[in-house]
């Protein structure tokens, strides 16, 4: 696939059980990067095994809010 090809969508979606701090907006602060990272992998196993997950290269946290 080439760069052409790829399109990006933004997707936002509400997580109950993670309560919100400001850490959260920083994202230089070790609490943004570790719950990125987390999301990041969680969501790319999610995707990956659905019925996008043939054409799918990845997600990426670019923030999270209140």
């Amino acid at each position: 696939t080439t760069a052409a090809a790829l399109q990006r969508f933004a997707v936002n979606f509400t997580i109950t059980n993670l309560p919100y701090t400001s850490d959260l907006k920083n994202p230089d602060l070790a609490k943004f990067r570790a719950t990125q990272r987390v999301m990041n992998t969680l969501l790319d196993r999610l995707l990956k095994g659905s019925s996008i997950g043939p054409s799918f290269h990845g997600c990426e946290t670019t923030n999270f809010r209140y």
